[in-house]
């Protein structure tokens, strides 16, 4: 009977406690997705804020993705819609939780996302960023200081969206001095990916199969950043898990990058120049896939039309 009402008192003290969790998370939580409004990684976001069933290729990934490819570009040259959810330092638990806020809304055909997250050492441990998913108190705690009325009284109302669909604009050059890159380090060793990462990997991995999403791993043109170890260990996991991999680093005449000029910090990330040439292919790649179809001339995809031209180099989409 004593280990009863222990049993009882646990139960009933767990369900308490989540329930404030939960009522938190809902004053927490920001209202709105615009800029100002507390929402993280704001132009990741404003994918929460494109029309319902409008967007067909989601780039998940840390900044080698939001550097490099460039949605307006693939619109025009394709008439696919994409979104580009990269943010800086992204890890994999974060990957998971923007491909789960992409689907709340779209039908996406295929995501792609950025290898280099798969070595990072710094992902959320599982526990913790579940309950950030399940709590969002505490992604936002923070919040707390500049909290109003309306978090009290609102349901959140996610409606804006970035014009450049998530794609960070950089016309600097900062000249690349390893233009050779691929000659050095030649080896079939692969570099060690840890266990939480590759949690993750296939986390995301079910989530695609579960929608019906051809999940498709990516690396960017990066001097910087690429090893035939990760090249190596990458094209391993995919093959593990069934899906393709594209290293766009080992394709140089195809994509001509000119590290001379099409970088913005010594070929770390490219530059609007490298990035224009990286997503001339990709859309190439994407009409030869045959998946998607284009929505040029459709009244409900208008707005895409508005848009080309809007990052900062007009003439140059």
């Amino acid at each position: 009977m004593k280990y009863t009402k222990r049993i009882i008192t646990a139960f009933l003290f767990i369900m308490i406690l989540a329930g404030l969790l939960y009522g938190a998370s809902g004053i927490c939580v920001p209202k709105t997705n615009e800029p100002g409004s507390g929402m993280e990684e704001v132009v990741a976001n404003g994918i929460m804020g494109e029309k319902a069933g409008t967007i067909d290729v989601l780039f998940l990934g840390d900044s080698e993705s939001h550097s490099t490819f460039i949605p307006l570009q693939i619109w025009k040259d394709t008439g696919y819609t994409s979104y580009n959810c990269g943010t800086g330092d992204q890890t994999l638990d974060y990957s998971l939780t923007m491909l789960r806020r992409a689907l709340k809304k779209q039908d996406l055909k295929i995501v792609f996302l950025e290898a280099n997250a798969i070595y990072y050492k710094e992902s959320k441990e599982v526990p913790y960023a579940m309950l950030c998913e399940m709590f969002p108190v505490f992604r936002y705690h923070n919040r707390w200081k500049t909290l109003t009325g309306a978090d009290f009284t609102e349901k959140p109302d996610y409606t804006w969206t970035d014009d450049n669909k998530g794609y960070h604009y950089s016309a600097e050059v900062v000249p690349s001095y390893q233009s050779n890159y691929l000659s050095f380090d030649m080896t079939n060793e692969k570099s060690r990916i840890i266990p939480v990462n590759r949690y993750y990997v296939k986390a995301i991995k079910r989530l695609c199969d579960k929608n019906g999403i051809e999940l498709i791993f990516v690396s960017t043109p990066s001097s910087a950043n690429f090893t035939y170890k990760r090249h190596n260990a990458t094209t391993a996991l995919a093959e593990e898990l069934g899906c393709e991999f594209i290293d766009m680093n080992m394709l140089p005449d195809e994509i001509g990058i000119d590290w001379s000029k099409d970088t913005k910090d010594k070929g770390n990330h490219l530059n609007f120049a490298g990035a224009t040439k990286a997503t001339a292919w990709m859309s190439e790649y994407l009409q030869n896939t045959g998946a998607l179809e284009s929505h040029k001339g459709d009244a409900d995809y208008a707005s895409w039309d508005d848009n080309t031209g809007g990052t900062q180099d007009e003439d140059s989409i």
